[in-house]
């Protein structure tokens, strides 16, 4: 005969592993119907003064020395500005 202390192991462990399965099924529902999409690549460009990439949309235009140039703050396109003036 098995003990009442065995059954109640047994029983927790297949109630554990029930919960696991809902919840596994859960988030594969989940996935499926609302999983945010993921962006495509996005077009990077460099800051030529710190030497740091960004993307096209989140970069600040300056035409220096006759060149349409991207930059990564307003600190980084003064900077360009007065080296080409030096």
């Amino acid at each position: 005969m098995i003990s009442f202390a065995a059954n109640l192991v047994r029983i927790v462990i297949v109630l554990l592993v029930v919960r696991l399965v809902l919840r596994f099924v859960a988030a594969v529902v989940q996935g499926y119907q609302g999983a945010p999409r993921r962006e495509a690549a996005t077009d990077m460009v460099r800051d030529r003064v710190c030497d740091t990439f960004l993307p096209r949309a989140r970069a600040l235009v300056a035409v220096v020395n006759g060149r349409e140039e991207h930059f990564c703050s307003a600190k980084c396109r003064d900077r360009a500005r007065r080296l080409i003036t030096t």
